[in-house]
């Protein structure tokens, strides 16, 4: 993967075999947006398994459609995900998220990614 790749939708990253996410302001995410992201990152990934961060503080909205997609399509190739949330109503909805669709890896949310560097390196992925 190379390691920084940006669109119009997302700041991709990856450091540390980490692999972060920061999606652009203003984001509303349906689920043709869905669809595009989670195609966007597994090219980037060309089938080798990550970590992920992805911090979720810029979108707007994410209809119920996309948030069923990528909680069963959006953690392919993801060994465990770490939502981050500087804005506490994002952070409650992240929870509602994990809660409500249970996504198909480990998921936890937190609000600074220094948080959600911490739980990663301290909760080995299974690959």
């Amino acid at each position: 993967m190379n390691e920084n790749y940006e669109n119009s939708l997302a700041l991709y990253e990856l450091k540390h075999d980490i692999l972060y996410v920061r999606f652009k302001k203003d984001l509303i995410i349906n689920y043709e947006i869905a669809l595009t992201l989670v195609a966007d990152r597994l090219r980037l990934q060309s089938f080798t398994k990550y970590k992920a961060i992805c911090d979720v503080s810029e979108i707007r909205t994410i209809d119920s459609e996309a948030r069923r997609y990528l909680s069963i399509y959006g953690s392919s190739l993801l060994t465990q995900v770490a939502l981050v949330s500087t804005y506490v109503p994002l952070y409650h909805m992240s929870r509602f998220y994990i809660h409500i669709n249970k996504p198909k890896v480990p998921t936890v949310v937190f609000m600074s990614i220094k948080e959600a560097e911490n739980y990663l390196s301290l909760n080995p992925s299974k690959l």
